[in-house]
């Protein structure tokens, strides 16, 4: 970690991600598994893994010291198997009320956090560090926790700290992560009563690389949006995070409560679109207001016509347009989702962009395959085999995930073949290419494109290789597809 931090700006350098027991088959994120489950899981730790770890953890304290270094390997590989933040509140909680000496325990803690290899350990140790002043090991917290897998951890061990102190920690590690770790902090300083803090998370603390509807509410509430929003002139600064606040909170599909939980929601909206009516000229201006008046039609109808007028303005066609044209990724889509609002046209600028910027961006051509008519199909299946290594995908069924940059064609394949499903024999190299590739996704999405065919439009060339595919295919649950799709049923 040490070895990967920056001289200047936030997270880590490149390689500082991934962890000594990284797998290429892991499908999380840094901090992922963990955020969804303190966000999503109402369940309980199970008593008895609790009590396996806390015997392991009582019999590596008791016998620190000595020669033996059994009991710590074994509480390291007890830790290796549980997964640390479904049980550390009940685990500290026995740890507090068992008597065991805290001095061969913050050893043990230390030893766990600073040389663990494994993620999990190395948790645990953060966890029972928590149990002792911060100000003793501020520094391996705030270099642990600026991998997004250990923030939770050292946010809430930096928060046992004497003095004042702690707040300013967590905002300067909160800087310095952008993924699930900006998700834990930012909670946690919901209830600062530092303006400047305030400040920040209002204007930026709220973005993240998970979705910025985790954050939206607190950056409106802590931030104070509605009040900041009655300036008669805010600035530019202000209104873009108040775009991107408004418009995670307008989504009723969010993870969170959203706008219903946020008292001063209308008056917020209703101030925001004022300021829209002289000052819209941005895309996200445009997208913002289009998502307040999904959500002002059934909640609040008597703002629908502010924002009517504001997106009915015939500026947004042609900015769009433009903005087609740009290179930046964030600055393409919102033009090619405003197109699609405005029923604009955009295959030709997704095909190329596909040609000219990044012929592995996976969403371009999920949008291209989705916009193609009978007309346009078999340019975008031509595109397809002219920029994806076809050969390089189809070397043989396998159980990969297909999950991480180096599956990126993969990826962009499994965009592809579900749209096929609606064109009968077109994109044949596709589907074969899918039926082949070591990714189960990709067969499977193979799959559903030929059951969306029919057997009758199926070419000499896919009933072979489905009957192929059938006595190669490694996945009892894929293979089942296959029979199923070879003898006319229903395919799950």
């Amino acid at each position: 970690m040490r070895a990967h931090i920056p001289t200047e700006g936030p997270g880590l350098t490149d390689g500082g991600e991934r962890l000594p027991d990284e797998t290429d088959d892991n499908i999380w994120a840094p901090g992922a598994q963990d955020g969804v489950l303190t966000h999503h899981w109402g369940g309980q730790a199970d008593p008895g893994t609790v009590e396996r770890l806390t015997a392991a953890l009582t019999e590596a304290v008791a016998r620190h010291g000595g020669r033996d270094s059994g009991p710590f390997d074994a509480l390291y590989e007890t830790a290796r198997e549980v997964q640390v933040i479904a049980l550390v509140e009940d685990l500290l909680a026995a740890v507090r009320s068992s008597g065991i000496d805290p001095r061969d325990c913050y050893d043990i803690a230390y030893r766990l956090a600073t040389e663990g290899r494994h993620r999990e350990p190395v948790k645990l140790g953060i966890a029972l560090l928590g149990l002792f002043d911060a100000g003793h090991h501020r520094d391996e917290l705030m270099t642990l926790g600026r991998h997004d897998e250990f923030t939770l951890f050292a946010a809430v061990a930096l928060q046992n700290r004497e003095g004042d102190g702690a707040e300013a920690d967590l905002w300067e590690l909160a800087r310095n992560v952008r993924g699930w770790g900006r998700v834990h902090i930012v909670e946690r300083l919901a209830d600062t009563a530092d303006p400047r803090l305030r400040n920040w998370i209002l204007r930026e603390g709220f973005r993240n690389e998970v979705m910025d509807a985790y954050l939206a509410g607190i950056a409106a509430e802590t931030g104070g949006l509605a009040d900041a929003l009655a300036d008669a002139d805010p600035d530019d600064e202000l209104l873009d995070a108040a775009c991107d606040i408004l418009t995670a909170l307008a989504d009723k599909g969010g993870p969170m409560q959203g706008l219903p939980a946020y008292a001063e929601g209308e008056r917020a909206t209703t101030l925001f679109l004022g300021h829209m009516s002289t000052r819209a000229r941005e895309l996200r201006h445009f997208l913002a207001v289009h998502e307040l008046r999904a959500y002002a039609e059934s909640e609040w109808p008597h703002l629908t016509p502010r924002c009517a007028e504001i997106l009915d303005r015939p500026l947004w066609a042609d900015l769009a347009r433009r903005e087609l044209a740009s290179a930046d990724r964030a600055a393409f889509f919102r033009a090619n989702r405003v197109c699609e609002i405005l029923g604009v046209p955009t295959l030709p600028a997704l095909l190329n962009r596909l040609r000219t910027v990044d012929p592995l961006d996976n969403h371009a051509w999920f949008d291209a395959a989705r916009h193609a008519g009978p007309g346009e199909i078999d340019e975008v299946v031509a595109l397809a085999c002219e920029l994806l290594p076809l050969a390089d995908i189809a070397t043989g069924p396998g159980t990969e995930t297909g999950l991480g940059t180096a599956w990126a064609p993969h990826t962009c394949l499994d965009f592809l073949l579900p749209e096929l499903g609606r064109w009968p024999g077109r994109g044949v190299p596709l589907v074969l290419a899918g039926l082949a590739s070591p990714v189960v996704r990709n067969r499977n999405m193979a799959i559903r494109a030929l059951d969306g065919w029919g057997r009758d439009a199926w070419p000499a060339e896919i009933r072979q290789a489905v009957a192929t595919a059938l006595t190669r295919e490694p996945d009892d649950d894929v293979r089942t597809r296959l029979q199923a799709l070879i003898d006319g049923r229903e395919v799950d």
